[in-house]
């Protein structure tokens, strides 16, 4: 069997470099002692003595979810009126989440299919899974002519300043957390300006410096800026709200383990939780209405019940072609086969549900945020004893084969 694989943090714990990143309101990762520094809040928020709260941390952070402190504040671990009487030892902490989506995804020859979003997207599309088209590819290191690929800038700025491209969304071909990503509307050819989705604008030459500086040696994607299905435009806005669905493989095929929905706010780009002001929603998993929804995390979680921008009530609303993005969730990990566990990020457009990206390393976070309690139930033990079955049979067959040799 292969080496094993650098165990890959889910994907809002990474980090990478990105002068545009907003700055997060509330860590995923913050430090130990910040987290320590706050007990003298959690005494006075929960009535409890700073040793009874130590004391409870240390049952969860032996127990089987591994949580960390920074977890214990994030998730509002010491609040037990928030966790509504649940077990809170079935959360999972962000390292034990690593090692647990690793550990299921056992397959690591197919790590690189998915961590490029240009052969992700384009192995679904091609077995007929919706997926968002590829308008250009910006790889300034390729050589041979594609008419798909952008090989310099001087070419990428002829592109980003012709309106027949427009609306336009880009984003770097690898890395996570929609990093390096953004929405364009519009170009004024006349003054080199690019009109950003919050109506802001960007030079066309700032935009491919920054590109150049940061993303250029692993490509460029730039492809068609989607609409939201117009239920969707009515409750949240014009800006892609999509929902997480997380499938799991079982003995019995693959099976839906839980969703959430992420919806973007103000001037943010994308909906990634991470970014100050998004919201998060835990949805009912047969109808797809929006159970309860939240913004930030720890001291500043607050409950949502309509969204900041449009007024609209969230509470009871229903995410449009659910159903579908259930049945399309369930087929991408029949053909993802090799992925044991699998967070498909999914949005309801006009033309029906889109495959925006999927994560072989899912944050789990989300879920247990979303619907208030932890993933390691019955379904998720059974799930991971399976795994292990699969995984030993796997590396059995290998040995034999070598040996065979």
């Amino acid at each position: 069997m292969a080496e094993p694989l650098r165990k890959r943090a889910p994907e809002s714990a990474q980090v990478q470099d990105e002068p545009a990143a907003k700055t997060l309101a509330v860590s995923h990762a913050a430090p130990e002692a910040s987290a320590l520094a706050a007990m003298p809040r959690m005494s006075a928020e929960t009535g409890k003595s700073p040793m009874a709260l130590m004391r409870d941390y240390a049952a969860l952070a032996f127990g089987p979810g591994k949580v960390s402190l920074p977890d214990y504040v994030r998730l509002r671990l010491f609040d037990e009126s928030f966790w509504a009487g649940q077990d809170r030892r079935a959360v999972v902490g962000q390292r034990r989440n690593r090692d647990l989506v690793v550990e299921a995804n056992w397959r690591h020859d197919w790590y690189g299919m998915t961590s490029n979003k240009i052969a992700s997207s384009q192995y679904l599309a091609a077995f007929g899974l919706p997926t968002i088209p590829l308008r250009a590819i910006y790889a300034p290191n390729m050589q041979r002519e594609s008419w798909l690929v952008i090989r310099d800038a001087e070419a990428l700025q002829h592109f980003l300043l012709d309106p027949e491209n427009y609306p336009l969304f880009g984003k770097p071909a690898e890395g996570n957390q929609s990093l390096g990503s953004v929405g364009l509307t519009r170009c004024e050819p006349d003054t080199g300006m690019l009109i950003r989705t919050d109506g802001s604008k960007i030079s066309v030459t700032d935009l491919i410096a920054d590109i150049n500086n940061h993303y250029a040696d692993n490509g460029y994607v730039l492809q068609p800026l989607m609409a939201p299905h117009d239920d969707i435009i009515k409750l949240a806005g014009r800006k892609l709200a999509t929902s997480r669905i997380v499938t799991i493989a079982t003995e019995d095929g693959p099976k839906i383990f839980r969703a959430s929905w992420k919806v973007p706010v103000g001037s943010n780009v994308a909906d990634n939780y991470w970014r100050s002001g998004n919201l998060l929603a835990g949805l009912d998993l047969a109808t797809g209405k929006v159970l309860r929804a939240t913004s930030s995390t720890g001291f500043d979680l607050v409950n949502v019940t309509h969204h900041p921008d449009t007024g609209e009530h969230l509470i009871g609303a229903a995410i449009p072609n659910f159903a579908q993005m259930k049945e399309i969730a369930l087929e991408g990990a029949r053909l993802m086969r090799h992925f044991s566990v699998i967070g498909w990020d999914m949005a309801s457009t006009p033309a029906g549900p889109m495959i925006v990206e999927m994560n072989e390393t899912p944050d789990l976070f989300l879920n247990q945020l979303a619907d208030r309690f932890g993933v390691l139930d019955a379904d998720w033990t059974a799930f991971m004893r399976f795994q292990k079955t699969r995984s030993e049979a796997f590396v059995k067959k290998m040995k034999a084969d070598i040996a065979a040799l």
